[in-house]
């Protein structure tokens, strides 16, 4: 027992003062308090009270009972297209053909079926064929170059 009463007179008083804890608390709640109805007032006083919208009335889904049918009518609309001889552009030559017969037309072909339909330009022989290209016939060649194509020895 002595050394109880020996070790209360050696504890160390309690480190947190309630009474200070207890009033910062309530401080912050006023302040927490005094911003919310601050700031509610402030809202209300440039906020316009919004007035709710009247109510729409939205139309009614339309509903298609033949889809079936257009189904059936587009599908017949694009397989008389694809069977059907048509110019594609007239003025260039251009003609559509049915899709069984233009793979006739390639197996026929062979291997030669995806060759170009024009041949390939001439090419240029030399820097100055381009500029005697570009010259009328009978007023001769550009200063400078050469009668052949190519540049001047």
């Amino acid at each position: 027992m002595a050394t109880e009463a020996h070790m209360r007179g050696r504890l160390e008083p309690p480190g947190i003062h309630v009474r200070g804890v207890l009033l910062t608390a309530c401080a912050s709640l006023v302040l927490v308090v005094a911003a919310v109805a601050g700031l509610t007032a402030v809202y209300r006083a440039y906020v316009p009270n919004p007035t709710p919208p009247p109510p729409q009335a939205f139309p009614q889904p339309q509903v298609r009972t033949d889809e079936a049918q257009q189904l059936r009518q587009l599908l017949a609309e694009q397989r008389a297209r694809l069977a059907a001889y048509a110019w594609a552009d007239r003025d260039k030559g251009l003609v559509q053909v049915p899709i069984d017969r233009a793979m006739q037309l390639l197996v026929q072909k062979g291997e030669h079926a995806w060759d170009p339909l024009l041949p390939a330009a001439p090419a240029l022989s030399g820097p100055n064929a381009g500029a005697q290209r570009a010259v009328p016939s009978g007023q001769g060649a550009p200063s400078g170059a050469d009668p052949n194509g190519g540049a001047k020895p």
